[in-house]
């Protein structure tokens, strides 16, 4: 796949406002100062976005669907190393569903058709490619927020559900499938992609693990600007 052939393709998602991040006094909530101010924003990502969400930066939020919900925004974007960062894991779903409905074949050569949250062992992953030729694919998504210089990392902070994800997809190989861990940049400075090992060293030393095990990886990254996400290019793997 060239990154020209997807050069066009964006998915829309529209922030209402923008304000100024102050504090995150739980995981799920963040407070912002929009125009003077002080509104409640539901953070929809499990990380500690540690370069993004500190007081002062800007932020982008949504108004939320649910109008009896507690929170009446969603925070979107953050801004980071002079870009909108998206960190709206929920958008996640939607953004790939509609890459592989509109460019799967440009983007997986050889899928035919996939499925939503397949149901395995110890819970579900994201998808199951089906392929003209060979085994179906599981396929597990994450989306990368961190950046150190010109390398994205994952994760932010430790996931023992990121470490499950990927025993499932070993345990999966072994059983004749294919498996995929499909990750999604949102920091369009960077340039590779590689595990962040020091803040969880267990991800670190399973992700390498499954990758001698047969467990295939693509990186795609994509930018940010308030109003679409737009795809950008494939990224390489960089492991020292």
């Amino acid at each position: 796949m060239s990154a020209s052939s997807l050069k066009d393709w964006s998915f829309a998602l529209p922030a209402d406002t923008e304000g100024v991040f102050l504090e995150r006094p739980n995981r799920f909530l963040a407070l912002v100062d929009v125009s003077g101010r002080v509104v409640e924003a539901h953070v929809h990502d499990p990380g500690r976005l540690p370069q993004i969400l500190r007081p002062g930066t800007k932020v982008l939020l949504r108004k939320a669907a649910r109008r009896d919900r507690r929170t009446a925004w969603d925070l979107l974007a953050g801004q980071a190393a002079g870009h909108w960062v998206l960190v709206h894991s929920g958008s996640h779903r939607p953004l790939t569903q509609r890459l592989l409905s509109e460019k799967g074949p440009e983007v997986f050569p050889g899928l035919v058709s996939f499925r939503p949250e397949p149901r395995v062992l110890d819970g579900r992953l994201d998808y199951l490619f089906e392929m003209e030729v060979g085994p179906p694919i599981y396929v597990e998504t994450k989306g990368c927020t961190l950046a150190e210089g010109r390398k994205a990392l994952f994760p932010d902070a430790p996931t023992s559900r990121g470490t499950r994800h990927l025993r499932s997809l070993v345990h999966l190989r072994e059983e004749g499938f294919r498996t995929l861990l499909w990750v999604l940049v949102f920091r369009p400075e960077t340039e590779c992609f590689a595990p962040e090992e020091n803040i969880d060293p267990l991800f670190g030393e399973t992700f390498r693990e499954a990758l001698a095990k047969g467990l295939e990886i693509r990186i795609h990254q994509f930018a940010y600007d308030g109003e679409r996400v737009r795809f950008l290019r494939e990224l390489p793997l960089c492991l020292e």
